[in-house]
């Protein structure tokens, strides 16, 4: 919901807008306030008890809808200026109730009686009606001037972070139309509590156990023993005052002592009814826990290359972990929240029913002001807690930066630069905790005074009651014991809303992840791919990351199954680009891909990357053994298949050599091996996979020429029998291909046999030339 929802007539009024609203509004509540001002001065004066007006609940009724309008004029921080949506639905529905108030008093039976004509209050009731008419038309010109439908243009720095330019979802792999965030910094605001019920049912089916008959039964029980505590919250106090009235005849009251403890016992976040219920609830929450985790986990592997390219690790980690904060802000809503604001409402209906209504005006009016000057100063605190956390995250990510380019910075000589930076993300982080500490500081004591204030003005009503007989004492210990339980939940929610808003800030990155989409998804009615041949086919395709630059022109290849081809080209002329297209890390923006003559959209993503065996330039490993790492491409090879494998890809013997073997730890990264032994753990990966396609992305470009030849050898063992492609920089590598491709500006420029295109004198024979010249 756009929380400012401006006239047209703004736009024609300019400065005089705001002027026109807040008069008619002021008008509104001045004759409210003549209104209550009138009843109750005539019901002082007069003592009128025959006209339902003059009553008591009427006037405290009168005060508490005046109180409201007081309210619904309150500024908001979202929108200091003008109204908002929440002004907007008070003043329809004090329209709705003004319209039907006045035409039952027109039309209606209750009427004042006519006693006598020096004492009939038909003058003061026509009085009344003018001015409740008065009001109504007040409060149509508000509702005119404000819901004229008109939306501004959004302000930047509230806007949803991850919000898309448009609905479109099907960009496949571009970032044309997709938000630009997405190649960023995963963030995300929400400025409306609408925000988050939406963002919150995309995850409900996650959140409830909608698959376990038992867990929905437990959380059945669960909100049964809410009810049941809502109840006894109100038996304890009143029966306090039972005892204490039995008290006065002379003898122990056995009976209201005994049912006065068994309430006490179970009563409150400690009694016996809370504690089955916390019991109860444990399955659900771990439930909920590792749906939440498992999703999120799941989803983020399965976005598309696009969103991975762009990344921050450290902020995705963030985001994967708060599936702890949702889960413990559901049950803070569910077992705190509602719980308290149930309590304000069965305390104001316990006292109207047991007391008068003034006590039921002032525990709704301390009631409210405390949840609205907790919520509207912790919007504010909220801001600067979300500024805190996102201080707190960058911290987080320069640490990750630092420490998993640990080489790097000590090859730069960067240790110094590197303790800067993060000396300057943990002041920045220290500065926005000072003010979120001294805010929370002022809260509390703002929270006590209004606490302090309604208890003095209950206590004095009571008391005052008492002195003039209308009450007695063992009501006003009932009254003192229930204020003291409405203050615990008064209290905690000051600290509570507080920790809804921090869950609620980490949820949002949980929430963020969730709204991201892959750009690569199975089309409706995707086959399974079976058995592959190894045909290939690209059909005039053409690819751009950014349409203002296109990175493939209408490339053409037939590459038939158990052939070898090579692709060559200086750097950024779409060579990987290809092979990533192959592989459906994107789609192709015009043309079409086949393998054995069926686009590959056909075909089911998983299945058709079942049969690709990829050996990159850098091989990222596990920090686990190598044991481990090779049943990585196929968890059911057996130890013979690996040690064959290994074998082929010669590296059995130098893993044999280590003191744990194949239980050797690869520490992070891969990073206790050489880089030709992780080129060799790849291609035994490769081989074990059995695949009928191989991809080789400058495979042995980062390694010496030594340890070239050597994995050159494996290489060819492990494209014997199998469609190959191989992108290579080292043209001695690609000699022997059956086809060399050369790309440039993403077009194809060359293609033929190693021999044939020397012949040619072309681009590949100057880059042939060029090597030779350097090796020399």
């Amino acid at each position: 919901m756009t929380r400012d929802i401006v006239p047209k007539l703004a736009t024609s009024l300019g400065a005089a807008y705001p002027i026109a609203l807040g008069i008619s509004y002021l008008a509104s509540s001045i004759i409210l306030k003549l209104s209550t001002i009138l009843i109750a001065l005539y019901a002082v004066t007069k003592g009128q008890e025959d006209f339902w007006a003059y009553s008591q609940s009427y006037l405290a009724s009168q005060i508490a809808v005046f109180l409201f309008f007081l309210a619904s004029i309150l500024p908001d921080p979202d929108s200091k200026y003008l109204p908002s949506a929440t002004n907007g639905h008070t003043w329809v529905i004090a329209l709705i109730f003004e319209i039907g108030f006045a035409t039952s008093a027109l039309v209606g039976p209750a009427r004042p009686s006519q006693a006598s004509s020096s004492n009939s209050p038909e003058p003061l009731y026509n009085v009344w009606l003018a001015l409740s008419c008065s009001r109504t038309a007040c409060l149509m010109c508000i509702c005119i001037l404000f819901f004229v439908p008109a939306k501004t243009e959004q302000d930047p720095a509230t806007a949803r972070l991850l919000a898309s330019d448009n609905d479109d979802d099907n960009h496949y792999g571009t970032l044309n139309g997709q938000s630009a965030q997405q190649t960023g910094a995963i963030d995300a605001q929400m400025t409306d509590w609408l925000d988050y019920l939406v963002g919150f049912a995309k995850l409900f089916p996650l959140i409830w156990p909608s698959k376990s008959v038992a867990l929905q039964i437990r959380a059945a029980l669960c909100l049964l023993i809410l009810i049941v505590q809502r109840i006894v919250n109100v038996l304890v106090p009143f029966q306090l005052g039972n005892v204490v009235a039995a008290l006065g005849k002379g003898s122990i009251p056995y009976k209201e002592l005994l049912i006065y403890i068994a309430c006490r016992a179970v009563q409150g976040q400690q009694g016996v009814l809370a504690s089955i219920r916390a019991l109860l609830w444990i399955p659900i929450g771990q439930a909920t826990y590792r749906q939440l985790t498992e999703s999120a986990f799941t989803h983020v592997l399965s976005l598309s290359l696009q969103f991975h390219l762009g990344k921050r690790l450290g902020e995705v980690m963030s985001a994967l972990s708060k599936g702890s904060a949702l889960n413990t802000f559901l049950d803070s809503l569910i077992f705190q929240l509602f719980p308290m604001v149930a309590d304000i409402g069965v305390a104001a209906a316990y006292f109207l029913v047991s007391f008068d209504p003034f006590y039921s005006l002032i525990i709704l009016t301390v009631g409210g002001t405390y949840i609205f000057v907790t919520i509207y100063m912790a919007k504010y605190r909220g801001r600067a807690r979300r500024e805190m956390i996102l201080r707190d995250r960058e911290m987080d990510a320069v640490k990750t930066d630092a420490i998993m380019s640990y080489e790097v910075v000590h090859y730069n000589d960067a240790v110094p630069a590197e303790i800067s930076r993060f000396s300057d993300r943990v002041t920045g982080f220290q500065k926005a905790e000072f003010f979120v500490l001294v805010s929370l500081n002022m809260l509390n004591a703002v929270q006590n005074l209004i606490f302090t204030l309604g208890a003095m003005a209950v206590t004095f009503l009571s008391a005052y009651h008492i002195s003039i007989g209308t009450e007695e004492v063992a009501k006003f210990v009932s009254l003192v014991a229930y204020l003291a339980q409405l203050q615990a939940p008064l209290g905690f929610f000051g600290s509570f809303y507080t920790q809804i808003q921090n869950n609620l800030i980490d949820a949002e990155r949980m929430l963020a992840l969730f709204d991201e989409e892959p750009t690569v998804v199975d089309k409706p009615g995707a086959i399974h791919l079976e058995k592959c041949q190894g045909h290939i086919m690209f059909k005039d395709i053409s690819f751009s990351y950014d349409q203002r630059r296109p990175a493939l022109r209408n490339i053409s290849l037939d590459i038939k199954p158990g052939t070898s081809i090579a692709i060559v080209g200086e750097s950024g002329s779409g060579k990987s680009t290809l092979l990533r297209l192959l592989f459906r890390f994107y789609n192709v923006d015009s043309g079409g891909i086949l393998v054995d003559g069926r686009p590959v959209d056909d075909f089911t993503i998983q299945s058709l990357r079942s049969h690709f065996g990829v050996v990159p330039q850098e091989t990222m490993l596990f920090n686990d053994t190598l044991m481990y790492n090779l049943l990585y491409a196929n968890p059911a090879a057996s130890e013979g298949d690996i040690y064959a494998a290994c074998r082929t890809a010669s590296v059995h013997d130098k893993v044999m050599a280590f003191p744990d073997r194949y239980e050797t730890q690869v520490g992070e990264r891969g990073l206790r091996l050489s880089g030709g032994e992780k080129q060799r753990i790849a291609i035994a990966r490769a081989i074990l996979k059995s695949p009928r396609i191989i991809l080789m992305d400058e495979a042995t470009a980062s390694l010496d020429s030594e340890t070239e030849r050597t994995i050159q050898a494996s290489l060819q063992k492990l494209s014997s029998g199998r469609t190959t492609i191989t992108i290579a920089h080292r043209l001695s590598t690609i000699i022997h291909c059956d086809e060399i491709v050369v790309l440039h500006n993403g077009s194809i420029v060359e293609q033929g046999s190693h021999s044939h295109l020397l012949t040619r004198r072309g681009r590949y024979w100057q880059m042939w030339n060029k090597q030779t010249r350097e090796s020399t």
